[in-house]
């Protein structure tokens, strides 16, 4: 009974640190894909709380199951964004200058293996030195 109650609370604890948000994609950055494991994107986007408040820049993960489809070309090139559910990941967080940007979201040149080097239209680009916080998609 016990083990079954530290299952559940531990369940509802994670589900409370998923945020609903809004995510207008920028930059893809890595696209790494695997033949019986997860595939893993990284993109750079702005976060829109669904609360209200700021547009925050952030790193964005997306781990997925070989089998599952990624996110899909049409939120990943919205000018308006698109609903997510996220979860803050700060192990993940990069300074802006170490975060790869290879082309922009949803271009089919960023599964070369090239070193593409693209930057995004940025109002305020921050310096390079800003740590940039990352988040990862919580897929259900």
């Amino acid at each position: 009974m016990f083990l079954f109650i530290v299952v559940i609370s531990a369940s509802a604890l994670q589900r409370s640190r998923d945020l609903k948000v809004r995510l207008r994609f920028l930059a893809t950055g890595t696209i790494v894909r695997g033949t019986w494991a997860y595939n893993q994107d990284t993109y750079l986007a702005e976060l829109l709380p669904s609360t209200g408040g700021e547009q925050v820049l952030v790193r964005l993960v997306d781990e997925y199951f070989n089998a599952a489809p990624p996110i899909s070309h049409d939120a990943l090139t919205s000018n308006t964004g698109s609903a997510f559910l996220v979860r803050r990941d700060s192990q993940c967080d990069l300074p802006y200058a170490d975060i790869l940007l290879r082309t922009k979201p949803g271009d089919p040149m960023a599964i070369l293996p090239e070193r593409l080097e693209y930057k995004p239209k940025l109002n305020n680009v921050p310096e390079p030195s800003t740590i940039i916080p990352c988040y990862r998609t919580v897929r259900r």
